[in-house]
């Protein structure tokens, strides 16, 4: 669909007065193009169905929740995340995208929240504010998108937390490509900015973003010991590693310029760990380390199929798909329709083992809670008729998670399951 709307009129100042003044929390985003301000937006935010993606929104454009300078990879307190930001990315007939403090697109707060879906939030129109990720499950991490049109591909792939309800004439005008021109690669020629986002509303002191049960990552210094190995020019960075944490590792020459070094995924604990950097040969030599507290997330073990085990997955339509495994790579399945048969093939593959660490040039903590899913029906099963399907497991507790994955060699599968083991 062309949403290409060419709107020439000024852009006029708005009210908020169509949303209830009750249980509502919302985030008032001043926009300017260049040195022209546009005007604000409101967001409603869903903080009763997306608790998590809106309680990580609320921290870092307040500054509550601590984040990682990609610059020093020093921990950032009590200072807000968006103020000032661009908006990298406009598609003039998808999407307006920033949340990016690099500006590339690439960027984040350090860590990674893992993926929350409610089906009742789709993105079915213009106005939806969502997570933006990669192509792999629970990588949402600060940037975000507003659609301009519908956008029912992003449904269950993609974390619904807002709508704009306030100053949608703004919003409007970013499908018109002859005032807001973009390059080849979708960037704004004049940058678009978030000014300021200011977070208010009747429910805002309430809703606790620091509530373990939202299962947000925790950010922290460290304070490694640090020696030398003359023998092999080595740094030494002798610290206690602690399981389901990601360590990130800066390294400058002179305080003043930084490179992110690597990323250490420790899966277990491991007291006396010392992370080597080889081939030192400079007079002065200095390191930030920092740590983010993946705890809490469920790691599910290496072996979820013994024999009984049983998978469901259900769609927005209440149609489901249940699989029984045999224990021996094979199964059995029935759907909501009536249909039954047999699965030829039943495997999965665990994304992070019990122990371990992982030194790697990115975020890797998405695949604790992942698992890789293979299965082979003897008949058209479900609604689909999935005759094959594959993807990503994601555990959100021991009991459910979410499917992202294809079934049939190319159709698109993003659904809830539910796990007995």
């Amino acid at each position: 669909m062309n949403l290409k709307t060419k709107l020439f009129s000024i852009l006029a100042p708005i009210t908020f007065l169509s949303v209830p003044l009750s249980a509502q929390i919302y985030a008032d985003v001043a926009i300017s193009q260049g040195t022209n301000s546009l005007g604000t937006i409101r967001i409603t935010l869903e903080h009763v169905k997306a608790p998590r993606q809106t309680a990580n929104f609320i921290g870092l454009a307040t500054g509550r929740r601590p984040w990682i300078s990609p610059t020093s990879g020093k921990v950032m307190i009590d200072t807000p995340y968006y103020d000032g930001q661009i908006f990298h990315r406009l598609d003039h007939d998808f999407v307006i995208q920033g949340g990016d403090r690099t500006g590339t697109g690439s960027g984040g707060p350090g860590y990674v929240v893992q993926d929350e879906y409610e089906p009742t939030l789709r993105h079915d129109g213009r106005y939806i504010l969502s997570s933006a990720k990669s192509s792999l499950p629970n990588t949402a991490g600060s940037q975000f998108f507003i659609t301009l049109e519908a956008a029912s591909a992003l449904d269950d792939k993609h974390s619904i937390f807002g709508k704009v309800t306030g100053g949608q004439n703004i919003i409007d005008s970013f499908t018109d490509p002859v005032q807001f021109p973009t390059d080849a690669n979708e960037r704004p020629l004049t940058p678009i900015t978030m000014d300021s986002v200011t977070i208010s509303g009747p429910d805002y002191i309430t809703f606790d973003i620091d509530n373990p049960a939202l299962g947000l990552p925790h950010v922290k210094g460290v304070t490694p010991v640090i020696d030398f190995d003359y023998a092999t020019n080595s740094v030494l960075i002798k610290y206690p590693r602690l399981a389901q944490h990601n360590y990130i590792s800066y390294t400058s020459l002179d305080l003043q310029t930084w490179n992110k070094y690597a990323h250490s995924l420790s899966i277990n604990d491991d007291a006396a760990h010392v992370l080597t950097i080889p081939n030192v040969t400079v007079p002065k030599f200095f390191f930030s380390h920092a740590a983010i507290d993946y705890s809490h997330i469920y790691n599910p073990p290496a072996d979820l199929l013994a024999s009984g085990s049983t998978f469901t997955f259900s769609n927005a339509s209440g149609d489901t798909v249940t699989l029984v495994s045999d224990g021996a790579g094979a199964g059995t399945w029935t759907d909501s329709d009536g249909g039954s048969g047999a699965l030829t093939a039943f495997t999965l593959t665990d994304s992070a083992p019990a122990t371990g660490n992982f030194i790697s040039g990115g975020e890797q903590a998405q695949f604790i809670p992942l698992t890789t899913l293979n299965v082979e029906f003897s008949d058209a099963a479900g609604a689909g008729d999935w005759v094959t399907l594959s993807g990503r497991l994601s555990f959100h507790s021991s009991t459910n998670g979410g499917l992202e994955g294809g079934a049939n060699g190319n159709t698109a599968v993003n659904q809830p399951f539910t796990f007995t083991p």
